[in-house]
Order: C-alpha cells, then structure tokens, then sequence
C-alpha cells in the first residue's frame, strides 16, 4: 500500500462488498414525483418547504443564501424605467460594449507574434 491510498477499515470494505444495488434502492429514500411536489406533499404526506403556513424550521438549517422568490429585483424592469433612465441605460450598457471593444483591441495588437489586420 502506498502513502496516497486512503485507508479503509476492513468493516467498511466489507460492507461495500456486500452490498447490493438491490439493498441500496431498499434503504435509500425514495424521492417524490412531480405531481406529490407540485401538490406540496412529501412521501411520508408532509407538506413541502415554503408553503403556507407550514412551519419552515429546516429553512434555517440551510447552508448558504436561501432563495426567496419574493425578493424584489435590484433594479427596476425596463418597462418600468421612464424615458430619461431608459437612455441612461443603454448609454451605460453600449459604453462598457465599446470600452470592452478597445481593451480587445488594445490587447490585440499588445501581443507580439499576433498579425494586425
């Protein structure tokens, strides 16, 4: 045995070789349908994460951001925007355009081995 190969207990290798695809699929949760989500039941008949009035306790157990679709955008939508906000908008979006346009361009014709056109 090398010093790269991780070391497994004899019990734990033994396990995995008796196990069976059978004897996962038994023991392994079985995940609900498409028609028990939408309904917001679970398996076991327990009502899903986020719905009303059910009691989201596992929602604080959750690692990283958790999405809420009720958050606003951070900007507001385009049709929203009044005529003036809208021609800043796009001012702002065709000026980072061309300011990427020239850095390529620029970069381009910094390296040397690459033909200008």
């Amino acid at each position: 045995m090398t010093a790269r190969e991780p070391v497994v207990p004899e019990a734990e290798w033994g396990k995995f070789l008796r196990d069976t695809e059978e004897a996962i699929r038994r023991s392994a949760r079985r995940e609900p349908s498409a028609r028990e989500r939408a309904s917001g039941a679970g398996v076991d008949g327990a009502a899903g994460v986020g719905d009303p009035g059910v009691d989201d306790g596992a929602v604080d157990d959750a690692v990283g951001e958790v999405w809420c679709p009720d958050q606003s955008p951070a900007a507001p939508a385009w049709r929203q925007l009044d005529p003036a906000a809208r021609v800043r908008r796009l001012a702002r979006f065709l000026g980072t355009l061309t300011l990427l346009l020239v850095l390529l361009t620029l970069f381009r014709h910094a390296q040397p081995g690459v033909p200008s056109p």
